[in-house]
């Protein structure tokens, strides 16, 4: 999983993300977007990238912000420095961090005065477990709430502003198909709740990429874990996009089934990892129900990448990985598409523009180093990784995106 498995934050946990949610449920601010910023390796790399954030959000007329970062130690530079570069414009942050005994700060500034630790760990130190230090909906519900007295302090509490009507700038659809039921049968195809993947739906994936060795593709019933799995390289969502750009339109996805990317070289049989990897018996690396993991109830379609020697500790190896995969799903949302035999839940999400109220934004820091640490945006689909950019190749400088388009999938881990 990288550095970090148990606060990693996967292509999942993004689509899902509970800072966006919270943020967007609040009718007394305007959630004017996301910037999402790369980790950088040299240290005046993360100053100036860090500068660049504080001149978007002022750009952006924030008000205020919130700051997440799904790692630490000196990556916690580039944290600490968006914190203050936000602060010298005038914008009060509240950040996101693991702490907990190890990963307390390495560096520090005047503005950073408001950090949620969301260790979630008795001892206090990191483990190879995924999602068990994740964010959750609680530590976005703090951060809101510590944002708003932020605002409070410095002159702008969010109840004394004007109320003009607001604004619809862009709306997602989202159909939700449940799946009650996943399955290996002759052709892929969706029916009345039954998600059946063809037998050998990886075969010609291992021929056109030349650092794969093998792929095998399983099925993991509901509260079947008892059983090894390797490190974990993502998990992620099934979803499509039916009509218009990543968030907007129409997006097709599927529940009751969550997507397992996991590796491991072959003869050495190193794991993939920085710091920690995550192989072992599924029940005891995985935390379920959280954003960035399956539910309990979850069919998960398990992706396993055997790498050639070596292939495992390379960016390309891993991007590999991730691009194999996504070609699998790929096969499934060609189904998704078209999919009219089943009946749907329908999800309606909006940027709201709210003139009058302040403005908040979000910032997510995110991996941008390369090999087991990167981040890709805007695939061409929905939580994908095909047609996406990488943040290291983009030298980390920072995105905007809206709240709809981080629901859509617009970023997606390469862990």
């Amino acid at each position: 999983m990288g550095l970090g498995p148990s606060i990693k934050m996967t292509t999942m946990h993004h689509f899902y993300c509970p800072l966006t949610e919270a943020l967007s449920k609040e009718k007394d601010i305007e959630f004017t977007g996301i910037i999402v910023d790369g980790v950088s390796e040299v240290c005046d790399d993360k100053i100036y990238t860090s500068k660049r954030v504080g001149d978007i959000a002022q750009m952006l007329h924030a008000d205020a912000a919130i700051v997440a970062i799904d790692a630490w130690g000196n990556h916690h530079v580039d944290f600490t420095n968006v914190i203050e570069q936000l602060g010298i414009r005038g914008i009060p942050s509240v950040g996101l961090s693991y702490i907990a005994q190890q990963g307390r700060l390495v560096c520090t500034n005047r503005y950073v005065d408001c950090v949620i630790d969301f260790n979630k760990s008795a001892v206090g130190y990191e483990s190879c477990i995924v999602g068990e230090n994740n964010l959750t909906d609680y530590d976005a519900m703090k951060a809101v709430a510590l944002m708003k007295n932020k605002l409070r302090k410095v002159g702008k509490p969010v109840d004394t502003v004007l109320d003009e009507p607001e604004q619809n700038l862009r709306r997602l659809t989202r159909k939700v198909f449940h799946i009650h039921e996943v399955c290996f049968s002759e052709k892929t195809e969706i029916d009345h709740g039954v998600l059946t993947i063809r037998k050998g739906i990886e075969k010609n994936l291992i021929q056109s990429e030349a650092r794969i060795k093998d792929i095998k593709v399983s099925i993991i019933e509901p509260g079947k874990y008892d059983m090894f799995v390797n490190s974990n390289l993502d998990y992620s969502p099934i979803a499509c996009k039916v009509r218009g750009e990543l968030g907007e339109g129409v997006t097709h996805l599927l529940s009751g089934v969550t997507v397992m990317i996991t590796g491991v070289e072959d003869k050495s049989g190193f794991q993939p990892s920085n710091i920690g990897s995550s192989e072992g018996l599924l029940k005891n690396q995985v935390v379920l129900d959280r954003a960035g993991t399956p539910k309990s109830t979850d069919y998960i379609l398990h992706v396993d990448v055997l790498f050639e020697e070596g292939e495992g500790r390379t960016a390309e190896g891993i991007m590999a990985g991730h691009r194999a995969a996504d070609w699998i799903i790929q096969e499934i949302r060609k189904v998704l598409f078209n999919l009219d035999n089943m009946p749907y839940k329908r999800e309606e999400f909006s940027d709201i523009a709210r003139p009058g109220k302040r403005k908040v934004i979000l910032v997510k820091i995110v991996s941008g180093l390369g090999n087991m640490y990167d981040t890709a945006i805007f695939p061409y689909e929905p939580g994908g990784f095909l047609g996406a950019h990488n943040m290291r190749d983009s030298k980390n400088i920072p995105y905007v995106i809206t709240p709809n388009q981080c629901r859509d999938g617009v970023i997606h881990s390469l862990l």
